[in-house]
């Protein structure tokens, strides 16, 4: 059997942590880097022992590419990753999906065209807790769910440089919601299986002069099923949360690391075992050294990409599924701006 050979197009960053599992997929091999900047391409090639690497974005389009991972700042995305599935290459778009709806629809409706397989990377389902959380409210555990807290932040606005790409709004998008809380939208929805339908927002820049857009946005949502949320990002305060109300209990991950609930009846888990009825129960789960960028991390979604791939299957996260959320995206923005109330189009 050939191999997938894969090109990682963007291999600095964010992609420096997570570059090295490429070359340790079964019945695949990371065949081409490309980096804008030639310093961090040959670089990483060096690193990776990997032949091949160039500074020009169309090398990934050549006949012995199958997959592409684009791990480019966000205003690039539209762009490469319609030539890539247009050259009949399937490919993997780190989130968001663009930096507009109207970028992220043509992506979409490419991918359709095309009929490659399109997915999008979003981190937080690398880790095997939010798997638990989602069986135990399937499983009743919770009763109705009633509601959600959402909340992605750091300080890294403060400090960020002028050169960082990510000071213009107009090429992330708009500011820390689009860079942040797209992670924690994206999981609330999976984890209770629920769209948000309207949003009310609040959105700021006051401390951080070199963020083009927004360094602080509050939202309150409504999910298709009745359930009300909370959504808030900053890149002036840390502290990240992600909270699951029900009418049975409730399930809070604290910086993806500690989790707490509380629930009517005793469940046995693998990372979540649960006693004592009505009682706060805490866990402090080693995540970080077991999940994040480890191929042999069963839920790595790197390597779940290229199996798809290999079996001819849809992705885990199809990018139809980031465009409803870019479009949640525009819709917080919009409603901030206007000062009332939106409804998610779809």
């Amino acid at each position: 059997m050939n191999k997938t050979n894969i090109a990682l197009v963007g291999c600095g960053g964010m992609a420096a942590l997570y570059r090295h599992i490429y070359t340790e997929v079964p019945g695949a091999q990371l065949a081409l880097i490309i980096d804008i900047n030639e310093e961090v391409a040959k670089s990483a090639a060096q690193t990776l022992q990997i032949e091949r690497w160039s500074t020009n974005f169309t090398d990934c389009l050549s006949p012995e590419i199958d997959v592409v991972d684009i791990s480019t700042p966000n205003h690039f995305h539209r762009d490469q990753a319609v030539a890539a599935m247009q050259a009949g290459k399937h490919v993997l778009l780190q989130k968001p999906l663009a930096s507009n709806v109207a970028e992220a629809e043509h992506i979409v409706r490419t991918a359709g065209e095309t009929g490659v397989i399109a997915g999008m990377y979003m981190s937080l389902f690398d880790n095997p807790v939010f798997y638990e959380i989602k069986d135990i409210i399937n499983e009743g555990k919770l009763g109705v769910i009633t509601g959600a807290h959402c909340r992605v932040a750091h300080t890294g606005g403060l400090t960020m440089d002028e050169n960082n790409w990510r000071k213009s709004g107009e090429q992330t998008g708009g500011g820390s919601f689009i860079q942040l809380a797209i992670h924690n939208i994206n999981m609330a929805q999976w984890l209770i299986d629920s769209r948000i339908i309207s949003v009310s927002a609040y959105s700021h820049n006051l401390h951080c002069p070199n963020v083009g857009g927004d360094d602080m946005t509050v939202v309150a949502c409504e999910f298709n099923t009745g359930a009300l949320g909370t959504i808030s990002s900053a890149y002036c305060a840390n502290k990240d949360e992600l909270v699951i109300y029900g009418t049975k209990g409730y399930i809070s991950v604290d910086d993806t690391r500690h989790v707490s609930l509380r629930l009517s009846e005793a469940r046995m888990g693998k990372l979540l075992p649960y006693d004592t009825p009505n009682m706060r129960k805490t866990f402090d789960l080693p995540f970080d050294s077991f999940t994040l960028f480890d191929s042999k991390n069963p839920c790595d979604q790197h390597v779940a990409f290229i199996k798809a791939v290999q079996a001819n299957e849809p992705p885990q996260i199809h990018v139809s599924v980031g465009l409803y959320d870019m479009k949640i995206v525009q819709a917080v923005y919009e409603s901030a701006r206007q000062e009332k109330r939106v409804y998610i189009k779809d």
